[in-house]
């Protein structure tokens, strides 16, 4: 990995796992973003008989569809703000914010670090990340 663009060696995970065995790693934490929420890294660790110290690689998976984070945490009897499931076209866009109230906030299914989010003021406005 040596002399290659950061972000890039970072996330090759067949390299990160070779430098692990070869070092001798019985555990990796993957630190904070980009394989620290990446089911693939973590299913790779597993395979390698290196742990994964973090979630497993269900629970990655489940929490990075946002839908199914919230469909789990209603389900787990934690509190939540108002708001829906996945909504499909503009028109139940606009039903649900007429029963929510403004300001609301449009965020995507997946994706993380706020990508995909829009706040909506009232009817009237456009959508502004």
């Amino acid at each position: 990995m040596q002399g290659g663009e950061p972000v890039r060696s970072y996330l090759n995970i067949d390299a990160l796992l070779a430098v692990a065995r070869d070092q001798g790693v019985d555990a990796i934490h993957p630190g904070y973003g980009f394989l620290a929420e990446s089911a693939p890294f973590a299913r790779a660790c597993e395979a390698s008989g290196i742990r994964f110290v973090g979630p497993t690689p269900e629970h990655l998976e489940t929490f990075g569809d946002k839908t199914a984070a919230r469909r789990l945490a209603e389900q787990a009897g934690v509190p939540t703000v108002p708001g829906t499931g996945a909504l499909a076209t503009a028109a139940d866009v606009e039903a649900a914010a007429r029963d929510i109230g403004y300001p609301l906030i449009i965020k995507a299914s997946f994706g993380g670090g706020g990508r995909g989010m829009r706040v909506v003021m009232d009817p009237t406005s456009s959508p502004t990340s």
